[in-house]
């Protein structure tokens, strides 16, 4: 079902350069409802343009650079040498480990030379990078919806333009190391080229005893060109200049190529695009991404344009996981297909179930469940795989999921490691993610077929770890991993929350189905006899104490609440639920913390948004909306996809709550069309603390349970096709039989919907960069860069830690510091000069300086007395305008610390 497409910061300089987030204004007198559609009705156009990332200056970080993707196929762009970007494949390496080669594109003169005006937009709606030099260059990157094929059409009216050359090429492959988990790391090392008269390409992994493998290669419309090889590691197109081509590339990957010939395949999809033509396919690429804005809506607005910052992440992050999240493996939560860093994979060869489940949990309530069940097939598709690997090491005729598992369904990330060699609840937490599928899709066949049969294989294996103790009646978990922060307890309450998750909904599918009538006495059993949760009688403990050690920042109690979903908003324990969350010990402790998304879902709106806004001031520390934290890259914005989602509207107990968790201040704005399980569009809208009505687009016919937005006012509910009323009631809960593809509107007797003026909601293009107060995060670049860097815009190798909250007066509050001798900082930077900051101590010590490579003096950070903190500790000036590289390095185990940067311009 689509939505129809009618169609202050920390520094006085920062507030100069950026400008903050305009607040929606409220009107509490309308309402955008489509009774005839049972949607909002919504200019997606326009209102995705307020949320476009916007680039006003050249870019020449890497880090920096904007992102852009067909769902396959995903490119960071920046400008060096003019157009270059990292071109990576989804399926193109096992796990997306390594990247698929570079681009360049250089013009003479310089593309990006003798221009006045400079604008580089990301527009979310169309799903296109464009970059305008005055009105006489344009480069937009687009791509071919459903293939692995993007372009570059170049629009240059410029006379004088004597040579055009496009190169792909390959970074030093001799050193790569094997975080891919290759079983041949020597084909990954080999490359191989060719060029001729349809283009050249570069292929690696062709070798791959997995079939893993890719060619990158590229071809031009609109203008004649020759190919080349430059090296073994470089190819070259030589264009004739034109007034208007499209250079076709393509990361073609040998999984998905006939009889496993990336070659082949790169030269067919290329003359296929070719032969489609530029304006063809890219008028079939902006409907794809129409399409995908179509089916849900979202606006979280309001604060003093705070929300409305925090809803430009909203939709940056669906994009950005959506641009590389089609392929046939999952968008990994650190590789993805975004990253301009070489074969750089951090630190994760496998999928993490629990970061995983960040970047796609959101995705059912805003209406991508194919999104979702690609994620859920790297399970499925796995599942004779772990069945056998599970018999061989349990003995046991059941499924064990490893918490850290290969595409292939291996497990060697999971038992070589004490983290995750134990943990017993990934099986059916995967398990119960696909019986969600199912619950939001009503596909009775992807039940019987699929998810059933993995809902009881998992529950067969972690029945067999379960203990009778006959002195208590109860069933006991002996020892397993409380997830990765607690090893080798007794009764963690992650195995505890798995058992009471999906034993409940396995019995009914069961049933239902009318399948192992023999087994569900068994699940009963144990459902009915399992030991509680641990406890201190106030808040829940994450297993039978005396507490463990800890060896992650998980916490772990809270999972209870989300995503195991055993309590929250009207439960019996809600209390005790959120003291656990109050006292949890580890907040907003890393870049996958779900704490915002259990503040939603226990209620707590106030928290929900000072969560977001804390997640983003700790970890957005780039202007396209990523981070440097190696953690995580994809995951945290997943995580803010939930938050929103969850905030507005929650289904998971199969009750509808519309604004569940919104903050108190009447400024806030929120509206919106989400998925509800059993098949519910639902739509409403809040303003001035006032929610409006509910509406229903029933897609499955399902009964569905409403929780009454305005407590015990009476409300009626109306079948939009005939006005009829089907209930009147004052109770706070209740049901409501619908029928398959009928609109219902919830409204209140005193105040119903027709009382509102019909409304269509609206946007303006966004013009320039954005902040978010309080905070060093900002999307897009404004035309003057703000002199201050904080120290998470610098890069460090993994000796350094990121403090934040410390009260001493740094810039934005937080440092890096290092106690490890050698350990470096680094910054790349445009201007004729720069001013180190760093606080001075007496537990501090000596720093090397470097810049562009020579040394140029050893800075000592010690200091007797009071802390001194924003201290200009080094500076220079006075040199050439142009790009240069400051190398901070730690010369002693002493503390070594960065506070920021001031640019000279």
């Amino acid at each position: 079902m689509r939505i129809f497409l009618r169609a202050l910061t920390t520094c006085a300089l920062l507030a100069a350069a950026l400008v903050p987030v305009e607040a929606a204004t409220a009107a509490p007198t309308d309402a955008a409802f489509n009774p005839s559609t049972g949607v909002l009705d919504v200019d997606l156009a326009s209102y995705l343009a307020k949320h476009d990332v916007v680039y006003n200056r050249p870019n020449t970080n890497n880090l920096h650079g904007l992102t852009v993707g067909n769902g396959r196929v995903g490119a960071m762009a920046w400008q060096q040498d003019g157009l270059t970007m990292q071109v990576s494949g989804v399926d193109t390496s096992q796990q997306t480990a390594f990247g698929a080669g570079l681009l360049n594109l250089a013009t003479t003169p310089a593309m990006d030379s003798g221009y006045t005006t400079h604008q580089q937009r990301l527009s979310l709606y169309d799903g296109t990078l464009t970059t305008r030099y005055d009105d006489d260059r344009t480069v937009t990157v687009m791509g071919s919806p459903n293939s692995e094929v993007m372009g570059v059409h170049v629009e240059d009216v410029r006379g004088g333009v004597r040579s055009v050359v496009l190169e792909l090429g390959l970074w030093d492959v001799s050193q790569l190391s094997n975080s891919g988990d290759v079983p041949n790391l020597d084909t990954w090392k080999t490359v191989s080229t060719y060029a001729d008269s349809s283009g050249a390409g570069l292929s690696r992994g062709q070798a791959d005893p997995q079939g893993f493998g890719y060619t990158l290669a590229a071809t031009v419309e609109g203008a004649s060109h020759t190919a080349q090889v430059v090296d073994g590691r470089k190819v070259r197109l030589t264009i004739t200049p034109s007034r208007s081509y499209t250079i076709w590339f393509t990361a073609s990957s040998r999984i998905n190529a006939p009889d496993r010939d990336s070659v082949r395949q790169a030269r067919t999809a290329l003359n296929a695009v070719k032969s489609t033509g530029y304006q063809t396919t890219l008028t079939n690429y902006r409907n794809w991404w129409h399409d995908f804005w179509g089916r849900s809506f979202v606006q979280y607005s309001g604060l003093g344009g705070d929300a409305d910052y925090l809803e430009n992440v909203y939709y940056l992050s669906t994009y950005m996981i959506a641009a590389g999240g089609y392929g046939n493996y999952p968008f990994h939560f650190i590789n993805g297909v975004f990253r301009a860093t070489g074969d750089n994979t951090k630190w994760s060869n496998s999928y993490w179930y629990w970061n995983q489940r960040d970047v796609y949990h959101s995705f059912l309530a805003s209406n991508h469940v194919d999104l979702v069940a690609g994620f859920n097939r790297s399970y499925s598709r796995n599942h004779d795989a772990l069945k056998a690997f599970t018999r061989s090491r349990y003995g046991v005729d059941g499924t064990w999921v490893p918490e850290t598992m290969g595409w292939d369904g291996n497990a060697r990330g999971t038992v070589n490691s004490d983290y995750t060699k134990n943990i017993f609840s990934t099986g059916p937490e995967a398990a119960f993610a696909m019986y969600l599928q199912y619950r939001y899709t009503d596909d009775l066949g992807y039940l019987r077929q699929t998810a059933y049969p993995f809902m009881r294989e998992t529950a067969k294996f972690i029945q067999s770890r379960f203990s009778y103790d006959s002195g208590t009646g109860k069933y006991h978990m002996v020892s397993s991993n409380s997830h990765e922060t607690y090893w080798n307890v007794p009764n963690a309450i992650t195995d505890l929350a798995a058992v009471r998750s999906l034993f409940p909904v396995l019995i009914e599918s069961s049933r239902q189905l009318g399948l192992d009538a023999d087994l569900r006495p068994q699940w009963q059993r144990l459902l009915d006899n399992l030991v509680a949760y641990p406890t201190d009688g106030s808040a829940y403990l994450p297993h039978t104490p005396p507490i463990a050690p800890s060896r992650n920042n998980e916490n772990v109690a809270v999972e209870l609440v989300w995503p195991y979903n055993q309590t929250g908003i009207g439960h019996p324990d809600q209390r005790k639920a959120i003291t656990t969350w109050n006292r949890r010990p580890f907040p907003y402790g890393n870049v996958w913390a779900p704490d915002a998304i259990q503040a939603a879902r226990l209620g707590l709106g106030d928290q929900a948004y000072q969560g977001m806004k804390q997640m983003l001031r700790q970890y957005q520390n780039h202007p396209n909306g990523m981070t440097n934290n190696t953690n995580g890259v994809f995951e945290y914005l997943g995580v803010h996809l939930s938050v929103v989602n969850e905030s507005l509207m929650q289904s998971y107990d199969d009750r509808i709550r519309v604004f569940p968790a919104v903050p108190g201040d009447s400024s806030f704005t929120g509206k919106f069309t989400l998925l509800a399980k059993n098949g519910f569009l639902v739509s409403s809208e809040r303003e001035a603390g006032e929610t409006k009505y509910v509406g229903l687009r029933s897609l499955h016919g399902k009964t569905a349970g409403v929780v009454n937005p305005w407590g015990g006012q009476q409300v009626r509910v109306r079948r939009a096709a005939d006005n009829a009323v089907l209930l009147t009631t004052t109770a706070g809960e209740f049901d409501l039989a619908t029928a398959a593809g009928t609109t219902y509107v919830v409204e209140r007797t005193a105040k119903p919907l027709t009382s509102y003026t019909r409304t269509r909601l609206t946007g303006h293009v966004n013009q320039d960069a954005k902040s978010l107060s309080g905070t060093a995060s900002t999307l897009g670049l404004s035309r003057t860069a703000n002199p201050m860097v904080n120290n998470t815009g610098l890069t460090y190798d993994g000796n350094w830690h990121h403090t934040t909250n410390r009260g001493y007066g740094d810039y934005d509050d937080d440092t890096h510091h290092s106690t490890t001798s050698g350990s470096v900082a680094q910054h790349t930077f445009t201007g004729t000069g720069v001013r180190y900051y760093s606080e001075r101590n007496g537990d501090m010590g000596p720093v090397d300086v470097y810049l562009d490579g020579a040394f140029q003096a050893t800075v000592d950070l010690r200091a007797d007395g009071p802390r001194q903190a924003r201290q200009v500790v080094w500076e220079r000036s006075g040199l050439s305008r142009g790009q240069h590289t400051l190398r901070i390095v730690n010369r002693s185990t002493s503390v070594g610390m960065v506070d920021a940067l001031y640019i000279l311009p």
